[in-house]
């Protein structure tokens, strides 16, 4: 079982949610980094992950899970989630996005490092507490992210925001093909990170890749502030076609060209005019 960091989150946290995420000055970001790293989350322990389906269908690949552990490995399974979520977005824009921290940084690379928490978005109280986390009638979660600029042996701070998955709303419907990608990109991440190939069930799966999403959206609007996105080409004008001219009305008498005008003045020069003598 792969280890996720889950504590208690202070003071320290709590700064880094209030951040706006904009660029900080002074840091001299010129050229687009190498690759994107996505790390796990620590997860704050009033977020709770409860998935029954899942941890059915978990254990009958591995066997019996005890209770105990059974919100342990769904908090590990949504982690994977949202970080294959943000990684497979990053990826659709251009980006050679991959899971890890700067650990696993060679001296010749320039990355962006995108670490974070999973904290409660509002104060928990005894009431709410249990409306707090992952699973049936539980939200309040944002990702407090802080984003490191490594190059060249040195770090620098790049980012930091906070970012909370979207209310559930009517979206426009994707075409099935596209639907199908997004969940084999997403599954494939997950596979070669290690993770469980199990599905998450769809009140979990849902507000976890909300917010992968929504955390690759504020990478992206950053990386765009950056010059670091490629410009998208205009579309091509269309040709203006003519339109065809309305058919002569029955009444209206066509008009002659000016050949056929100088035969008619030239006859009736020879012929004369009525009532000439």
């Amino acid at each position: 079982m792969r280890p996720i960091s889950i504590s208690v989150v202070a003071g320290a946290l709590a700064l880094a949610g209030c951040a706006g995420g904009s660029l900080q000055t002074g840091l001299g970001l010129q050229s687009r980094p190498n690759v994107v790293l996505i790390s796990d989350f620590t997860i704050a322990s009033e977020v709770v992950a409860i998935d029954r389906g899942y941890t059915a269908r978990l254990e009958r690949k591995v066997g019996a899970i005890p209770p105990h552990q059974r919100r342990q490995r769904t908090a590990e399974r949504v982690n994977d989630e949202i970080v294959a979520t943000t990684i497979a977005s990053l990826r659709e824009a251009g980006f050679d996005a991959r899971s890890g921290s700067e650990d696993t940084l060679t001296l010749d690379q320039s990355a962006l490092v995108m670490s974070g928490s999973l904290r409660p978005s509002v104060p928990v109280t005894e009431k709410n507490k249990n409306s707090i986390g992952f699973g049936a009638g539980r939200r309040h979660v944002v990702a407090a992210m802080t984003g490191s600029l490594f190059a060249s042996g040195g770090k620098r701070e790049a980012l930091t925001f906070s970012a909370e998955a979207a209310a559930p709303k009517r979206e426009p419907a994707v075409p099935p093909k596209v639907a199908a990608a997004r969940n084999a990109a997403i599954a494939s991440i997950i596979a070669a990170n290690g993770g469980p190939t199990e599905r998450l069930s769809p009140d979990v799966e849902a507000p976890a890749r909300r917010l992968g999403r929504a955390i690759a959206d504020r990478i992206l609007a950053f990386a765009k502030e950056q010059g670091w996105l490629e410009p998208t080409a205009p579309a091509a004008p269309r040709p203006a076609t003519a339109e065809p001219a309305p058919p002569p009305s029955s009444n209206q008498i066509p008009e002659e060209s000016p050949d056929q005008s100088a035969d008619t003045a030239g006859t009736r020069s020879l012929t004369g005019s009525p009532g000439a003598p």
